[in-house]
């Protein structure tokens, strides 16, 4: 499942398998109100964690556990890549990926990994659900796995992170102006 946030940490994007795996609206989940989906027990770590993260403008990696529709709780593996501006090299925000942690959740406790980010295969629940989705995807993956190829690499695929998150943004928008997402 792939979202996006902008310069502050506030969610811009969230991809609709949200809605149907919290069951809360993709629209309330906008800006910081994802944080109602999170376990109680997970909450202020995760939170914490996510706000370093964006105030260092680095990639990372947190486990921790959602709210499903039934009640029920999910383990889950999030990361994400910093996007700046190609020419200013600003920071414009956050463009990452949910995944089921598909290990056994026995013994588990919410966990960060601020400067690092090893994206998961996204499926079931999180698999993409748009041509843009598996966009992203790949080159989220591809971000991940360039990581001391130096900057022009980095640069490269930072500058189509950051169009590919305008364009889902804009998806996002036209299909809730045309009454088609919660």
């Amino acid at each position: 499942m792939i979202w996006v946030t902008d310069h502050l940490g506030s969610l811009t994007y969230v991809g609709q398998q949200w809605h149907h795996l919290t069951g809360q609206e993709t629209s309330t989940a906008l800006g910081m109100g994802w944080h109602d989906s999170l376990h109680p027990d997970d909450r202020a770590f995760i939170v914490d964690s996510f706000a370093e993260a964006c105030q260092r403008q680095t990639e990372f990696m947190l486990l921790f556990r959602l709210q499903r529709t039934d009640g029920s709780h999910v383990w889950v593996l999030g990361g994400a890549s910093p996007s700046f501006t190609p020419l200013t090299e600003e920071f414009v925000g956050f463009l990452g990926v949910l995944s089921e942690y598909g290990e056994d959740a026995q013994g588990l406790t919410a966990k960060a990994d601020i400067g690092t980010f090893k994206p998961g295969r996204p499926t079931g629940d999180f698999a993409p659900l748009s041509k843009l989705d598996i966009a992203a995807d790949y080159l989220i993956a591809a971000r991940a796995v360039t990581v001391g190829y130096g900057p022009d690499v980095a640069n490269a695929i930072d500058d189509a992170l950051h169009a590919l998150g305008q364009a889902l943004q804009r998806e996002q928008q036209a299909t809730r102006s045309a009454g088609g997402y919660h």
